[in-house]
């Protein structure tokens, strides 16, 4: 396995890999840990767990896409070349994204008796896709988090970011902000929050709220993240 820990990364630094990378590695791991645990024979708990994979196969691409379009093609502008590796690995991605959606459909067909095996074929296949996604996030976080900081402000940084933020639609927006939110630290909350409070309408912050924010914290988190809104204010 490559070691990525000799590369320096500036942490007070813009990053726009921290927040995303977090939520997409917490809803994996809770994902493979369901896949385990499964009762092959519960069709309503198979059929949320077929789901719910969907779901973080599509936030899977559109991450992919998103960092194809938004981020690699601003570093080819400035270092030609950088991104091939990065590139290669979206390119396996996407195929386990294919090989996935395969086996569920293979498993949404089969009768309740064969699901067993089938369930424990997807539960390695998934296990060993998190583990090279892992590994790539953390070259991104490292090796890439630091070619970008050599090669762009951390307005400029942000503005990608802000690119990113703006293509993608309102309901796909919530789904990767309910992923988002729990996977951060507290303050990594705030900022966020704070951010698009300040920026949004107050009913459209209410929203984001209600259906993004609040379902997945616990109530002592979101006490804690309501009172540091309201002092931030």
């Amino acid at each position: 396995m490559t070691s990525f820990a000799a590369v320096y990364v500036d942490e007070t630094r813009y990053n726009l890999y921290a927040s995303i990378h977090k939520g997409l590695r917490r809803a994996q791991a809770q994902l493979m840990m369901r896949l385990g645990a499964i009762d092959p024979l519960n069709d309503t708990d198979v059929a949320g767990l077929i789901r719910d994979m969907r779901l973080m196969v599509t936030m899977g691409r559109k991450h992919l896409h998103h960092e194809n379009v938004f981020i690699h093609t601003e570093i080819e502008q400035r270092r030609t070349g950088a991104t091939e590796r990065l590139a290669d690995d979206h390119d396996h991605h996407e195929r386990d994204f294919d090989e996935l959606e395969t086996r569920l459909r293979q498993i949404e067909a089969a009768p309740a008796s064969r699901r067993s095996p089938m369930l424990r074929a997807l539960y390695l296949r998934y296990t060993e896709f998190l583990a090279h996604d892992y590994e790539h996030m953390i070259e991104e976080e490292t090796e890439t988090l630091s070619l970008l900081h050599r090669h762009f402000t951390d307005g400029e940084l942000a503005a990608i970011e802000g690119r990113i933020v703006g293509s993608v639609d309102p309901d796909m927006m919530m789904e990767f902000i309910r992923i988002m939110i729990p996977a951060m630290n507290p303050a990594e909350r705030l900022g966020m929050l704070g951010g698009m409070k300040a920026a949004m309408p107050v009913p459209v912050f209410a929203a984001v709220v209600d259906m993004g924010v609040k379902p997945v914290l616990t109530h002592a988190d979101w006490q804690a993240l309501e009172q540091a809104l309201a002092q931030a204010a």
